[in-house]
């Protein structure tokens, strides 16, 4: 530092003018493989950081330089017999400071180590290189200290080439030099994957240029140019330029290293970003589902306890329901049993109550739907139960097991009794009434003639009287006689084949009367219609229903009477006849088929009822509707003739 300082003051005290001569001519010794200071391109000229830092202070100063390629130790050996005058890219060391002169350095840095790629982990400092055979060059700054290990062994060339080829032939562990030539050739021969520099701090070295003992005009010539080079900037610019070149691809991996990094730190930062959204939004459907859970749970506790509520009412209802419900699985073994069931079939628990006699019914008949009859006779006692016996299926539609129904119809059944007793003492009681009530009324008009007969006998209109009246109330006891004999004792219906036409024209006799009284009389027969009746009682049903309807419109204009014969279905036809009328009130329609009710002036009462019995006999049905002030209809309902009904037509005339 002290002999920079004098040289920057002698410059300025002193005005240097360049005494030498007009392009003067400098011989300069370069290595000729130590890249990137000094080294043969492919075209076998020098280049590097040397040789453009003398070019470029040749081109500032109007001097010149010749560069002589030889090894290192060839040139520092011209150089102290004077056949050159200095030496470029020469590290500084006090044994050759002796016979030669340093210049300013214009690079300064420390050596490192080149290694295998398999020893990464096991070198990181100077004292892992212990028990290891090392190769460096010559002048390498830190031979001193590297000298001061213990076991190991050393092998000095003259270049870093020779170095580096040894360690590339395994005759040595470890190769120590210039970090930039290594790359260099590293490079070159496509090493890179194989060995690794490390950047570990040895001793620094200095590259300067050597000129001759005592020729201090060019030594000072040179540290001028090399400040002022400094100065301006230029040798950072130079230095970067040959630096960077040979440690391109560390920059590089450096540079994409960094670009990866940047990338994965942007993707991480990104994820994180996402993560937390994510999070955030997790956290949101997190609390939106945890209060839909909540009000999921509440629901199902309130589902639950409705179930619960409706399982209690259930059991509830089916316990106090008066009927009896005992559930079977498909194998007929019984899975409940209520309260009411055990109160009918007198049992005291559910178990064994398959032993019931009931049951042995039920598995063998195998009835279902339609209640059946069962009596039991237990204690002493009679008891009428009706079951029924269904299939049970569950949500999807498949049979589940079976629904045993039973009911106790003891009391009812008693009652029905009772009400039947009394509906047919009733029944009695009014016909005797109305059989009193209309015999006594030709009784006393025979009894009133009798009585007459000891006095009036001689006169001629009494005899007339008598001849005429007395047989007509005799015929009308006679008629009263014959209706309670149909009535009490109709004759068995002679069932057969009968078309609805063949039926209406034994009705033939009426279209006269229709006629006389002036009414529309429409008549509806389709064809193929066969009843399975006997024609004579149904055609008797007929002609009451036909008379009764010709007195209720007698007294209507626009009389009407509609007689229609349909198909009902393929079973059954039926027979309607409509009129009119003045129609019935309610309370005449609920004794329209009571014997001896009538609502005519002349009437015994007793056509309707054999016609509901003459219906009955054939098995049918018959109804009325009406409507007071606007007609009355009947309905007649009928089996029709079938295929089988012949065969067992047939069957009986065989027998």
């Amino acid at each position: 530092m002290r002999k920079v300082l004098l040289v920057f003051m002698f410059f300025t005290l002193f005005p240097f003018t360049h005494v030498l001569a007009e392009e003067q001519v400098y011989r300069i010794g370069t290595e000729k493989a130590f890249p990137p200071f000094s080294y043969l391109n492919q075209n076998g000229e020098l280049q590097g950081l040397s040789i453009a830092v003398l070019e470029r202070i040749a081109d500032k100063n109007d001097v010149k330089f010749e560069f002589i390629p030889m090894d290192g130790k060839q040139a520092e050996e011209a150089l102290r017999r004077g056949e050159i005058d200095g030496v470029a890219g020469v590290t500084y060391s006090i044994d050759k400071e002796k016979y030669m002169d340093f210049s300013t350095p214009y690079f300064t840095m420390s050596d490192s180590l080149v290694i295998p790629r398999r020893l990464k982990g096991e070198v990181e400092n100077i004292e892992d290189l212990r028990d290891t055979h090392i190769v460096l060059k010559e002048d390498t700054a830190g031979l001193n200290t590297l000298i001061n290990l213990r076991n190991n062994n050393f092998t000095v060339t003259t270049n870093q080439y020779n170095g580096l080829f040894m360690l590339w032939n395994g005759r040595a562990d470890v190769f120590i030099g210039n970090k930039w030539t290594s790359y260099f050739f590293l490079d070159r021969y496509e090493l890179e994957k194989q060995y690794v520099v490390l950047d570990i701090i040895l001793d620094p070295a200095d590259y300067a240029v050597a000129v001759q003992e005592g020729d201090e005009e060019f030594r000072q010539f040179l540290d001028k140019a090399i400040i002022d080079l400094k100065a301006t900037g230029e040798m950072n610019q130079l230095v970067d330029f040959w630096t960077k070149g040979e440690n391109e691809e560390e920059i590089t991996r450096l540079k994409d290293f960094i670009t990866i990094l940047s990338i994965f730190m942007a993707i991480g930062g990104f994820i994180l970003i996402l993560i937390y959204i994510w999070n955030y939004r997790l956290k949101l459907a997190v609390n939106e589902h945890t209060k839909e859970l909540t009000l999921l749970n509440e629901d199902l506790h309130y589902q639950r306890q409705r179930t619960a509520d409706s399982n209690a009412f259930k059991d509830q209802i089916i316990n106090n329901i008066d009927a009896g419900i005992i559930t079977f699985d498909l194998n007929f073994m019984m899975t409940s049993c209520n309260s009411r069931a055990l109160d009918i079939l007198e049992w005291p628990q559910q178990e064994g109550i398959e032993q019931s006699p009931i049951f042995k019914e039920v598995r063998t008949q195998f009835y279902h739907d339609s209640a059946k009859q069962f009596v039991l006779h237990r204690n002493g006692q009679r008891k009428i139960i009706y079951y029924s016996l269904n299939e049970m299926y569950n949500s999807l539609e498949n049979q589940a097991g079976y629904l045993l129904t039973i009911r106790d119809e003891t009391e009812k059944v008693q009652l029905e009794q009772k009400l039947l007793t009394q509906e047919k003492l009733h029944a009695l009681g009014q016909l005797v009434a109305g059989v009193a009530h209309e015999i006594r009324n030709p009784l006393t008009s025979i009894k009133t003639f009798i009585n007459l007969i000891p006095r009036k006998i001689a006169q001629k209109d009494f005899q007339e009287m008598l001849v005429k009246h007395l047989p007509r109330e005799v015929d009308r006891l006679n008629q009263i006689v014959t209706d309670l004999i149909d009535y009490a004792r109709p004759s068995t219906p002679r069932i057969q084949p009968c078309s609805a036409s063949e039926l209406t024209t034994m009705l033939t006799f009426l279209h006269v009367t229709m006629k006389d009284e002036h009414i529309d009389f429409q008549l509806k027969v389709p064809d193929g219609l066969v009843f399975y009746i006997d024609p004579q009682q149904i055609r008797q049903v007929l002609l009451n229903i036909l008379l009764n309807g010709v007195d209720a419109v007698k007294n209507v204009t626009g009389k009407r009477i509609e007689l229609e014969m349909y198909h009902l279905d393929g079973e059954c036809g039926e027979i309607s006849i409509k009129d009119n009328g003045e129609g019935m009130s309610v309370e005449q329609q609920h004794h329209i088929f009571d014997p001896f009710y009538t609502t005519k002036a002349k009437g015994v009462g007793l056509g309707l009822t054999l016609s509901y019995h003459l219906v009955q006999e054939n098995n049918g049905d018959i109804s009325v509707t009406s409507t007071k002030e606007e007609g009355t209809r009947f309905v007649i309902t009928l089996p029709i003739y079938r295929e089988e009904d012949s065969l067992n037509e047939a069957r009986s005339t065989r027998h």
